[in-house]
């Protein structure tokens, strides 16, 4: 019995795990499938929404409110970033696109060590006494964290299936010269599918912050492969296959972790990559975004 509970309490830890994991990877494939562009500074998006949400709570606001503002703040960055950086690069192809992005993210990670430092930080999250039902023991803090996940999750889905920004994101993965002949503004979808994209980034690196404290300023590139893995194991450019990547990205890395070895928790992510690259590198999910 004690080992059934053990597995369960396994799998659900990487369940939690994977939620997070999800938020970052959706956020990371919207920006490939609307712009065909893999952009490596994205983990330092994830980076900026903890050590803003962490200023705010320095400057007296609340912890929810600081990581809603923070989450839009880095929204508005991410496409500032995109604007001056990626815009005036995108018909050049994808290589000075990818070099520029390793750039950004080290420029990004920089400023943010001068301006924070580089010693452990984290966000005033309560204790709390974990629940327990059947033998299976939750916190409070980790019920919170998977809960805000799905409902970024759920945010995004209905953004994509329900409103027309989303039927144009879809038209313009789909066609973008098709989607501008048919009179879809290309350029305004980019825009607000960076910011949507940075949005979730921000979302995903607070989660990650209040789930794994202290954070330093290496947390979004050392999370990094764990996006990738995720979303290239549900195919890139594919939000639901991203989430349903994150999960057994989530679910694989807790059982590593627990039943082989907890030194290796991010090489757990790099074997799926490496999995995924030689065997099914167009990832599980089909269809467009």
């Amino acid at each position: 019995m004690a080992d059934f509970v053990g597995v369960v309490q396994t799998l659900l830890y990487g369940l939690i795990n994977g939620s997070v994991i999800a938020v970052g990877a959706v956020g990371l494939t919207l920006s490939y499938g609307v712009t065909r562009f893999i952009n490596f500074a994205y983990g330092e998006l994830l980076t900026l929404g903890a050590y803003t949400a962490l200023l705010l709570v320095g400057m007296g606001l609340g912890l929810p409110v600081a990581a809603v503002v923070a989450v839009l703040v880095i929204g508005v960055g991410g496409v500032l970033v995109a604007r001056v950086f990626y815009d005036p690069l995108s018909d050049r192809g994808a290589l000075p696109l990818l070099i520029t992005s390793i750039g950004v993210a080290f420029v990004l990670r920089n400023l943010v060590r001068a301006a924070a430092g580089t010693e452990a930080r984290q966000l005033p999250v309560p204790l709390m006494r974990p629940w327990v039902v059947a033998g299976l023991r939750l916190n409070p803090v980790d019920a919170g964290v998977m809960i805000a996940a799905v409902v970024a999750m759920l945010s995004i889905h209905l953004l994509l299936q329900r409103t027309m920004l989303g039927k144009k994101m879809r038209a313009t993965s789909g066609n973008e010269q098709l989607a501008r002949v048919a009179g879809i503004d290309t350029d305004a979808v980019v825009r607000r599918t960076w910011l949507i994209s940075s949005v979730a980034g921000a979302v995903a690196g607070v989660l990650l912050a209040v789930q794994f404290p202290p954070f330093r300023p290496t947390m979004g590139w050392d999370f990094l492969i764990v996006v990738f893995s995720a979303t290239l194991l549900g195919g890139i450019g594919k939000p639901y296959g991203a989430m349903v990547g994150a999960l057994v990205v989530g679910v694989a890395m807790s059982v590593g972790t627990r039943y082989v070895a907890t030194e290796y928790t991010m090489a757990y992510a790099f074997a799926i990559l490496v999995l995924v690259l030689l065997f099914k590198p167009e990832g599980i999910a089909g269809g467009e975004l």
